[in-house]
Protein backbone atom coordinates (compact mmCIF):
# COMPACT_ATOMS: atom_id res chain seq x y z
CA UNK A 1 0.00 0.00 0.00
CA UNK A 2 1.71 3.39 -0.74
CA UNK A 3 1.68 6.34 1.35
CA UNK A 4 -1.23 8.15 -0.70
CA UNK A 5 -3.41 5.34 -0.44
CA UNK A 6 -2.58 4.59 3.63
CA UNK A 7 -3.66 8.57 3.61
CA UNK A 8 -6.75 7.66 1.77
CA UNK A 9 -7.91 4.35 4.13
CA UNK A 10 -6.65 6.52 7.36
CA UNK A 11 -9.64 9.51 6.05
CA UNK A 12 -12.01 7.26 5.39
CA UNK A 13 -11.98 5.51 9.22
CA UNK A 14 -12.17 8.73 10.50
CA UNK A 15 -15.14 9.73 8.88
CA UNK A 16 -16.79 6.53 9.45
CA UNK A 17 -15.81 6.89 13.13
CA UNK A 18 -16.97 10.83 13.24
CA UNK A 19 -20.20 9.34 12.41
CA UNK A 20 -20.78 7.82 16.15
CA UNK A 21 -18.84 11.38 17.62
CA UNK A 22 -19.89 14.92 18.63
CA UNK A 23 -17.79 17.62 18.66
CA UNK A 24 -16.85 19.43 21.76
CA UNK A 25 -14.73 22.32 23.54
CA UNK A 26 -13.35 22.87 26.65
CA UNK A 27 -11.63 25.56 27.88
CA UNK A 28 -9.10 25.10 30.41
CA UNK A 29 -6.98 27.93 31.86
CA UNK A 30 -3.20 28.67 32.18
CA UNK A 31 -2.15 29.04 35.55
CA UNK A 32 0.74 30.33 37.52
CA UNK A 33 3.04 31.89 34.91
CA UNK A 34 6.07 33.33 35.43
CA UNK A 35 7.29 36.49 33.86
CA UNK A 36 9.36 34.79 31.15
CA UNK A 37 6.72 32.78 29.92
CA UNK A 38 4.09 35.66 29.89
CA UNK A 39 7.00 37.93 27.62
CA UNK A 40 6.93 34.44 25.45
CA UNK A 41 3.06 34.68 25.08
CA UNK A 42 3.29 38.20 24.36
CA UNK A 43 5.78 38.25 21.82
CA UNK A 44 3.61 34.99 20.29
CA UNK A 45 0.46 36.84 20.13
CA UNK A 46 2.80 39.89 18.69
CA UNK A 47 4.35 37.52 15.67
CA UNK A 48 0.97 36.68 15.26
CA UNK A 49 -0.44 39.72 14.51
CA UNK A 50 2.81 40.68 12.52
CA UNK A 51 2.00 37.96 10.04
CA UNK A 52 -1.50 38.56 9.89
CA UNK A 53 -0.88 41.79 8.52
CA UNK A 54 2.12 41.09 6.17
CA UNK A 55 -0.08 38.32 4.77
CA UNK A 56 -3.13 40.03 3.57
CA UNK A 57 -1.16 42.62 1.69
CA UNK A 58 0.79 39.96 -0.43
CA UNK A 59 -0.30 39.91 -4.16
CA UNK A 60 -1.44 36.48 -4.28
CA UNK A 61 -2.46 35.28 -0.79
CA UNK A 62 -3.19 31.74 -1.91
CA UNK A 63 0.51 30.86 -2.58
CA UNK A 64 2.09 31.76 0.42
CA UNK A 65 3.57 28.29 2.50
CA UNK A 66 3.23 29.74 5.80
CA UNK A 67 5.13 27.28 7.59
CA UNK A 68 8.31 28.31 5.62
CA UNK A 69 7.77 32.27 6.43
CA UNK A 70 10.85 33.32 8.77
CA UNK A 71 10.94 37.06 7.97
CA UNK A 72 8.07 39.65 7.67
CA UNK A 73 7.84 43.50 6.79
CA UNK A 74 6.46 45.99 9.80
CA UNK A 75 5.38 49.13 9.01
CA UNK A 76 6.96 51.53 12.01
CA UNK A 77 5.97 55.17 10.88
CA UNK A 78 6.09 55.64 7.38
CA UNK A 79 8.62 52.86 6.61
CA UNK A 80 8.60 48.96 7.02
CA UNK A 81 11.18 47.32 9.35
CA UNK A 82 11.82 43.16 8.82
CA UNK A 83 11.05 41.50 11.94
CA UNK A 84 12.06 37.63 12.27
CA UNK A 85 9.12 35.23 13.49
CA UNK A 86 10.98 33.48 16.54
CA UNK A 87 8.57 32.29 18.47
CA UNK A 88 5.35 30.70 16.79
CA UNK A 89 5.95 27.18 14.81
CA UNK A 90 5.79 26.19 11.62
CA UNK A 91 2.03 24.78 11.75
CA UNK A 92 1.11 27.44 13.63
CA UNK A 93 2.24 29.87 10.78
CA UNK A 94 0.71 27.72 8.22
CA UNK A 95 -2.75 27.57 10.21
CA UNK A 96 -2.44 31.56 10.45
CA UNK A 97 -2.16 31.75 6.74
CA UNK A 98 -5.11 29.19 6.07
CA UNK A 99 -7.17 31.43 8.41
CA UNK A 100 -6.76 34.36 6.20
CA UNK A 101 -7.66 31.81 3.35
CA UNK A 102 -10.76 30.62 4.95
CA UNK A 103 -11.95 34.54 5.00
CA UNK A 104 -11.20 35.69 2.17
CA UNK A 105 -12.76 32.32 0.34
CA UNK A 106 -16.09 33.39 3.19
CA UNK A 107 -16.10 36.98 1.68
CA UNK A 108 -16.08 35.80 -1.99
CA UNK A 109 -19.05 33.80 -1.37
CA UNK A 110 -21.01 36.44 0.79
CA UNK A 111 -20.21 38.48 -3.05
CA UNK A 112 -21.65 36.01 -5.06
CA UNK A 113 -24.93 36.32 -3.10
CA UNK A 114 -25.31 39.72 -3.36
CA UNK A 115 -24.34 41.19 0.14
CA UNK A 116 -21.59 43.88 0.41
CA UNK A 117 -18.29 42.62 1.54
CA UNK A 118 -14.97 44.60 1.61
CA UNK A 119 -11.44 43.38 2.09
CA UNK A 120 -9.71 41.98 5.30
CA UNK A 121 -8.60 45.14 6.87
CA UNK A 122 -5.04 45.03 9.01
CA UNK A 123 -5.58 44.06 13.09
CA UNK A 124 -3.98 45.74 15.75
CA UNK A 125 -4.01 43.25 17.86
CA UNK A 126 -4.27 39.54 17.52
CA UNK A 127 -6.28 37.52 20.18
CA UNK A 128 -5.95 33.27 19.50
CA UNK A 129 -3.16 31.61 17.98
CA UNK A 130 -3.83 27.98 16.88
CA UNK A 131 -2.37 24.61 17.68
CA UNK A 132 -3.63 22.04 14.83
CA UNK A 133 -2.16 18.85 15.95
CA UNK A 134 -2.33 17.28 19.24
CA UNK A 135 0.85 15.81 19.91
CA UNK A 136 3.27 17.56 17.50
CA UNK A 137 1.85 21.36 18.08
CA UNK A 138 0.62 21.00 21.31
CA UNK A 139 1.04 18.10 24.65
CA UNK A 140 -1.20 17.08 27.28
CA UNK A 141 0.38 15.40 30.50
CA UNK A 142 -2.96 14.88 32.60
CA UNK A 143 -1.18 13.23 35.70
CA UNK A 144 0.37 16.47 36.38
CA UNK A 145 -2.08 19.17 34.95
CA UNK A 146 0.49 20.63 32.55
CA UNK A 147 0.18 21.70 29.00
CA UNK A 148 2.97 22.03 26.47
CA UNK A 149 2.64 24.50 23.56
CA UNK A 150 5.67 24.36 20.75
CA UNK A 151 8.24 26.92 21.39
CA UNK A 152 6.41 28.12 24.32
CA UNK A 153 6.83 26.00 27.03
CA UNK A 154 4.99 23.78 29.31
CA UNK A 155 2.13 25.52 31.59
CA UNK A 156 0.06 24.45 34.51
CA UNK A 157 -3.51 24.35 33.28
CA UNK A 158 -7.09 24.85 35.62
CA UNK A 159 -9.98 22.37 34.65
CA UNK A 160 -8.24 19.40 32.83
CA UNK A 161 -10.77 17.30 34.89
CA UNK A 162 -13.52 18.13 31.81
CA UNK A 163 -12.10 16.17 29.55
CA UNK A 164 -13.70 12.71 29.35
CA UNK A 165 -11.02 9.18 29.85
CA UNK A 166 -12.51 8.19 25.86
CA UNK A 167 -12.12 11.76 24.68
CA UNK A 168 -10.22 11.87 21.51
CA UNK A 169 -8.46 15.67 21.15
CA UNK A 170 -8.34 17.27 18.42
CA UNK A 171 -7.10 20.84 17.72
CA UNK A 172 -6.46 23.59 20.32
CA UNK A 173 -6.25 27.22 19.94
CA UNK A 174 -4.50 29.80 22.76
CA UNK A 175 -6.94 32.64 23.46
CA UNK A 176 -5.69 36.01 25.02
CA UNK A 177 -8.44 37.63 27.61
CA UNK A 178 -8.64 40.47 30.31
CA UNK A 179 -9.03 37.75 32.73
CA UNK A 180 -5.87 35.57 31.48
CA UNK A 181 -4.62 33.16 29.27
CA UNK A 182 -6.77 30.33 28.44
CA UNK A 183 -6.56 27.12 26.15
CA UNK A 184 -9.37 26.12 24.45
CA UNK A 185 -9.32 22.50 23.43
CA UNK A 186 -11.61 20.76 20.86
CA UNK A 187 -12.30 16.84 21.46
CA UNK A 188 -14.20 14.07 19.97
CA UNK A 189 -16.81 12.14 22.62
CA UNK A 190 -18.84 9.31 21.51
CA UNK A 191 -22.77 10.46 21.14
CA UNK A 192 -25.03 10.40 24.12
CA UNK A 193 -28.74 8.92 23.04
CA UNK A 194 -30.54 12.37 24.45
CA UNK A 195 -34.16 11.86 26.53
CA UNK A 196 -36.33 14.02 25.48
CA UNK A 197 -39.93 14.87 26.47
CA UNK A 198 -41.22 13.21 23.02
CA UNK A 199 -42.78 16.87 21.91
CA UNK A 200 -41.62 19.99 20.07
CA UNK A 201 -41.87 23.30 22.12
CA UNK A 202 -43.21 26.66 20.63
CA UNK A 203 -41.30 30.05 22.06
CA UNK A 204 -42.43 33.87 21.72
CA UNK A 205 -39.44 36.03 22.25
CA UNK A 206 -40.81 39.22 23.67
CA UNK A 207 -39.46 42.36 25.61
CA UNK A 208 -41.39 42.36 28.63
CA UNK A 209 -41.30 38.63 29.20
CA UNK A 210 -37.86 37.07 26.76
CA UNK A 211 -39.56 34.28 26.72
CA UNK A 212 -42.86 32.09 26.53
CA UNK A 213 -43.35 28.50 26.24
CA UNK A 214 -46.43 27.07 24.86
CA UNK A 215 -46.99 25.39 28.24
CA UNK A 216 -47.36 28.73 30.08
CA UNK A 217 -43.53 28.71 31.26
CA UNK A 218 -41.94 32.16 31.37
CA UNK A 219 -38.79 33.29 30.90
CA UNK A 220 -36.90 36.27 31.72
CA UNK A 221 -33.08 37.20 32.12
CA UNK A 222 -31.17 40.27 32.49
CA UNK A 223 -27.65 41.07 33.19
CA UNK A 224 -27.49 44.99 33.54
CA UNK A 225 -24.20 47.01 34.09
CA UNK A 226 -22.69 46.65 37.46
CA UNK A 227 -22.14 49.48 39.59
CA UNK A 228 -18.54 48.94 39.54
CA UNK A 229 -18.61 49.11 35.40
CA UNK A 230 -20.16 52.56 35.44
CA UNK A 231 -17.73 53.84 38.15
CA UNK A 232 -14.70 52.13 35.63
CA UNK A 233 -16.30 53.87 32.35
CA UNK A 234 -16.11 57.50 34.57
CA UNK A 235 -12.75 57.26 35.40
CA UNK A 236 -11.85 55.91 32.44
CA UNK A 237 -13.05 59.15 31.02
CA UNK A 238 -11.08 61.28 33.32
CA UNK A 239 -7.68 59.51 32.33
CA UNK A 240 -4.97 61.43 30.32
CA UNK A 241 -4.84 59.43 26.99
CA UNK A 242 -1.46 57.80 26.92
CA UNK A 243 -1.21 57.54 30.46
CA UNK A 244 -0.19 54.42 32.64
CA UNK A 245 -2.78 55.32 34.70
CA UNK A 246 -5.80 55.03 32.02
CA UNK A 247 -4.45 51.40 30.40
CA UNK A 248 -4.24 50.17 33.95
CA UNK A 249 -8.28 51.34 34.43
CA UNK A 250 -8.72 50.31 30.86
CA UNK A 251 -7.30 46.64 31.60
CA UNK A 252 -9.91 46.76 34.65
CA UNK A 253 -12.94 47.87 32.65
CA UNK A 254 -11.72 45.04 30.01
CA UNK A 255 -12.04 42.41 32.87
CA UNK A 256 -16.02 43.84 33.84
CA UNK A 257 -16.86 43.42 30.52
CA UNK A 258 -15.99 40.18 30.71
CA UNK A 259 -17.52 39.06 33.97
CA UNK A 260 -20.89 40.55 32.34
CA UNK A 261 -20.41 38.63 29.44
CA UNK A 262 -19.88 35.52 31.04
CA UNK A 263 -23.01 35.70 33.50
CA UNK A 264 -25.10 36.98 29.70
CA UNK A 265 -23.34 33.04 28.48
CA UNK A 266 -23.83 31.37 31.63
CA UNK A 267 -27.66 32.09 31.51
CA UNK A 268 -27.93 31.20 27.76
CA UNK A 269 -26.10 28.22 28.00
CA UNK A 270 -29.01 27.16 31.08
CA UNK A 271 -31.82 27.92 28.88
CA UNK A 272 -30.53 26.33 25.98
CA UNK A 273 -30.13 23.44 28.32
CA UNK A 274 -33.44 23.08 29.53
CA UNK A 275 -34.96 23.61 25.76
CA UNK A 276 -32.65 20.54 24.83
CA UNK A 277 -35.14 18.32 26.50
CA UNK A 278 -37.77 18.92 23.53
CA UNK A 279 -37.92 17.17 20.88
CA UNK A 280 -38.06 20.49 18.50
CA UNK A 281 -37.85 24.33 18.84
CA UNK A 282 -40.65 26.35 16.85
CA UNK A 283 -40.32 30.06 16.99
CA UNK A 284 -40.59 32.75 14.49
CA UNK A 285 -38.01 35.09 12.50
CA UNK A 286 -38.47 38.26 14.92
CA UNK A 287 -36.06 41.30 13.71
CA UNK A 288 -34.68 41.72 16.87
CA UNK A 289 -31.98 44.36 15.32
CA UNK A 290 -35.02 46.77 15.35
CA UNK A 291 -36.11 46.37 18.57
CA UNK A 292 -32.81 48.01 19.76
CA UNK A 293 -34.36 51.41 17.92
CA UNK A 294 -36.97 51.95 20.71
CA UNK A 295 -37.51 52.81 24.28
CA UNK A 296 -36.85 49.33 25.53
CA UNK A 297 -33.37 48.94 23.33
CA UNK A 298 -31.00 48.71 26.91
CA UNK A 299 -33.14 46.01 28.16
CA UNK A 300 -33.08 44.04 24.92
CA UNK A 301 -29.43 44.89 24.93
CA UNK A 302 -28.64 43.33 28.90
CA UNK A 303 -30.83 40.00 27.98
CA UNK A 304 -29.30 39.34 25.18
CA UNK A 305 -32.02 37.73 23.16
CA UNK A 306 -30.53 37.95 19.45
CA UNK A 307 -27.40 35.81 20.63
CA UNK A 308 -29.74 33.60 22.50
CA UNK A 309 -31.57 32.68 18.84
CA UNK A 310 -28.41 32.46 17.07
CA UNK A 311 -27.11 29.60 19.56
CA UNK A 312 -30.33 27.86 18.83
CA UNK A 313 -29.53 27.69 15.10
CA UNK A 314 -26.12 26.73 15.37
CA UNK A 315 -27.34 24.04 18.12
CA UNK A 316 -27.38 20.59 17.17
CA UNK A 317 -31.81 21.18 18.31
CA UNK A 318 -33.66 20.85 15.43
CA UNK A 319 -35.36 24.29 14.71
CA UNK A 320 -38.32 25.12 12.99
CA UNK A 321 -38.51 28.80 11.52
CA UNK A 322 -41.66 30.76 11.22
CA UNK A 323 -41.66 33.27 8.80
CA UNK A 324 -41.39 36.90 10.25
CA UNK A 325 -44.63 38.02 8.61
CA UNK A 326 -46.88 35.54 9.24
CA UNK A 327 -49.90 36.78 11.81
CA UNK A 328 -49.25 34.88 15.34
CA UNK A 329 -50.55 37.05 17.54
CA UNK A 330 -53.12 39.09 16.18
CA UNK A 331 -54.89 35.61 15.22
CA UNK A 332 -57.12 33.47 18.30
CA UNK A 333 -55.68 30.02 18.55
CA UNK A 334 -58.71 28.68 19.11
CA UNK A 335 -60.90 29.52 16.36
CA UNK A 336 -58.50 31.23 14.07
CA UNK A 337 -60.48 35.00 14.00
CA UNK A 338 -57.51 37.62 13.39
CA UNK A 339 -57.87 40.46 15.37
CA UNK A 340 -57.11 44.28 13.72
CA UNK A 341 -57.12 46.49 16.88
CA UNK A 342 -54.64 44.90 18.54
CA UNK A 343 -52.16 46.95 20.46
CA UNK A 344 -49.05 46.29 21.79
CA UNK A 345 -49.62 47.31 25.57
CA UNK A 346 -52.72 44.69 25.21
CA UNK A 347 -51.01 41.47 27.23
CA UNK A 348 -54.44 39.50 27.61
CA UNK A 349 -56.07 38.66 24.09
CA UNK A 350 -59.90 37.93 23.88
CA UNK A 351 -61.81 36.88 21.06
CA UNK A 352 -65.75 37.69 20.32
CA UNK A 353 -66.50 35.16 18.18
CA UNK A 354 -65.52 31.94 20.26
CA UNK A 355 -64.85 33.97 23.59
CA UNK A 356 -61.44 32.50 24.47
CA UNK A 357 -59.10 34.46 26.64
CA UNK A 358 -55.98 34.04 26.75
CA UNK A 359 -52.06 35.68 27.44
CA UNK A 360 -50.86 37.53 24.48
CA UNK A 361 -47.65 35.76 24.30
CA UNK A 362 -48.84 32.05 24.93
CA UNK A 363 -51.35 32.60 22.15
CA UNK A 364 -48.72 33.57 19.61
CA UNK A 365 -46.97 29.90 20.80
CA UNK A 366 -50.29 27.90 20.29
CA UNK A 367 -50.55 29.49 16.81
CA UNK A 368 -47.34 29.01 15.66
CA UNK A 369 -47.60 25.30 16.74
CA UNK A 370 -50.62 24.92 14.92
CA UNK A 371 -49.02 26.47 11.93
CA UNK A 372 -46.43 23.17 11.75
CA UNK A 373 -48.63 21.04 12.96
CA UNK A 374 -48.87 18.62 9.77
CA UNK A 375 -45.43 18.60 9.25
CA UNK A 376 -44.85 17.94 13.01
CA UNK A 377 -47.80 15.25 14.13
CA UNK A 378 -48.66 17.65 17.21
CA UNK A 379 -51.46 16.36 18.78
CA UNK A 380 -53.48 17.85 22.27
CA UNK A 381 -52.78 21.44 21.15
CA UNK A 382 -56.17 22.57 22.73
CA UNK A 383 -55.23 22.28 26.11
CA UNK A 384 -51.57 22.47 26.06
CA UNK A 385 -50.51 21.51 30.10
CA UNK A 386 -47.16 22.27 32.44
CA UNK A 387 -46.46 18.75 33.40
CA UNK A 388 -44.58 17.96 36.18
CA UNK A 389 -41.03 16.91 35.19
CA UNK A 390 -41.19 20.20 33.07
CA UNK A 391 -41.50 21.99 36.11
CA UNK A 392 -39.04 20.25 38.16
CA UNK A 393 -36.69 20.41 35.05
CA UNK A 394 -36.86 24.25 34.51
CA UNK A 395 -36.41 24.74 38.52
CA UNK A 396 -33.48 22.36 38.49
CA UNK A 397 -31.70 24.02 35.35
CA UNK A 398 -32.95 27.46 35.48
CA UNK A 399 -33.62 28.26 38.83
CA UNK A 400 -29.40 27.97 39.01
CA UNK A 401 -28.89 31.00 37.65
CA UNK A 402 -29.24 34.04 40.31
CA UNK A 403 -29.95 36.06 36.61
CA UNK A 404 -33.00 34.18 35.36
CA UNK A 405 -36.32 34.49 36.42
CA UNK A 406 -39.25 31.68 35.69
CA UNK A 407 -42.83 31.87 36.16
CA UNK A 408 -45.59 29.57 35.40
CA UNK A 409 -49.20 30.92 33.99
CA UNK A 410 -52.07 29.13 35.46
CA UNK A 411 -55.63 29.79 36.25
CA UNK A 412 -55.25 31.83 39.52
CA UNK A 413 -52.39 33.50 38.17
CA UNK A 414 -48.48 33.37 38.26
CA UNK A 415 -46.15 31.90 40.29
CA UNK A 416 -42.15 32.82 40.33
CA UNK A 417 -39.27 31.34 41.15
CA UNK A 418 -35.86 32.99 41.65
Amino acid sequence: MTKFEKIKETLRETKERRKFQIARTYCLKLQNISKAKEEKLLRAFLEAKWLYNWAIHQDDIFAIDGSKVKVVSVKKGEEFEERKLEILGSQVKQEIADRIKDNIKGLAKLKEKGKRAGRLKPKKKVNSIPFKQYGVSYRIDFKKNRIHLQKLGSFRVLGLHQIPENAKLSKAELVRKPSGYYIQITCFVTKEERTTLEKPVAIDFGVKDRLTLFNGIKIDFEIPESKRLKRLQKELAKKKKGSKNREKTRQKLAREYERSENRRKDAINKIIAFLKLYSMVVFQQDSISSWHKGWFSRAVQYSGIGKLRERLRSSLLPVLEIDRFEPTSRVCCECGAYFENLKLSDRTVFCPECGNSIDRDLNACLVMLKKVSPALRVVGLDQPKLTPAERSASARILGSNPYIRVSYLVEAGSSSIY
